[in-house]
């Protein structure tokens, strides 16, 4: 039976579309490994998710930098405001979500399994509610209030996750151009190899 890589031999292709083909399932191509169709690149590019990211993230950091302290306090408050309003209507949510949960378990709870064939059948959608209500519905996290931070702290706080940000996506791009060289690479080292083929 043919793959969906031997497939076209029969069909008389030479050795260099079939050896290009099959390059799909490795490293440098495994991402066109579904996508027949779509040809091989000359040439990857990184990415630009995190060239971006770190555009803004300095972006942010320059914000910040001329930020006054009033404006520390009002961010802080305002910080608070979304955490607290989002901690509470998270909470309702679990709450609604697990008066649905046990309104389901009581009528499951009332059903009488038919035969004694049905009786796992009976246990399985009870024990699928329980363990929802047990993950879903677990409401400690949002039962503690909001801590307050003063503008200093708040900015203390934003100024770390900043920096954070800026390091980490840094890091992330270096590698996107790492994998995107080593890929252009290996794919022009293949197509080399075949020029005589």
């Amino acid at each position: 039976m043919p793959t969906g890589y031997t497939a076209d031999i029969a069909d008389g292709i030479d050795f260099k579309t079939y050896a290009m083909n099959c390059a799909r399932a490795f490293g440098a191509l495994v991402e066109l490994r579904d996508s027949p169709e779509a040809p091989i690149p000359d040439e990857f590019k990184p990415s630009a998710y995190h060239a971006d990211a770190i555009d803004k993230a300095k972006r942010e950091l320059h914000a910040f930098a001329l930020m006054t302290p009033a404006e520390h306090e009002r961010a802080a408050a305002h910080a608070f405001d979304d955490a607290e309003t989002a901690r509470v209507v998270r909470l309702q949510e679990r709450r609604e979500l697990r008066a649905k949960y046990e309104a389901m378990l009581a009528k499951v709870n009332a059903w009488a399994a038919p035969t004694p064939e049905h009786v796992g059948y009976h246990e399985f959608m009870r024990t699928q509610i329980v363990q929802s209500i047990d993950f879903d519905c677990d409401e400690s996290y949002y039962l503690k209030p909001t801590e307050r931070k003063t503008g200093a702290e708040w900015a203390a706080a934003r100024l770390a996750e900043l920096q954070r940000d800026a390091a980490y996506h840094t890091k992330e791009h270096a590698a996107e151009v790492e994998r995107a060289a080593s890929c252009t690479a290996w794919v022009r080292a293949l197509r080399q190899s075949l020029a005589g083929a």
